[in-house]
């Protein structure tokens, strides 16, 4: 669309200089009627355009909007199965700790880290 303006710009321009001999001195209300036209059209291509990509950018966005609900649902879900495995592994080394008090076999290293990270 943009060479085909080009080109006849050009040609306008060609006839102009050539006819500029024969004594027309001015733009003529012909061709700047023309002129009007032609950018009247080149906006309606342009709008045209705008408006088929806003219909894809419009779809884009409700497609992401939708699948929020689900992005929501599994990132908790993510958290609940954290916080399970946590809770399990809290309960499991309470109780590994219970278990080495009441044996006598408690080493001293690990009694400082376990009490301070998983002591109650």
């Amino acid at each position: 669309l943009d060479i085909l303006i080009v080109v006849s710009s050009n040609i306008e321009l060609l006839m102009d200089a050539a006819g500029a001999g024969e004594g027309n001195n001015g733009i003529s209300q012909l061709r700047i009627m023309r002129i009007l036209r032609v950018t009247r059209v080149i906006r309606i291509v342009r709008v045209t355009r705008i408006i088929r990509f806003i219909r894809a950018l419009r779809t884009l966005v409700n497609q992401i909007v939708f699948t929020i609900k689900s992005l929501v649902w599994a990132l908790l879900l993510l958290c609940l199965v954290i916080f399970l495995f946590g809770i399990a592994f809290t309960q499991y080394v309470t109780t590994y700790h219970i278990e080495l008090k009441e044996d006598g076999a408690l080493i001293e290293q690990w009694s400082a880290p376990l009490t301070a990270y998983w002591g109650s």
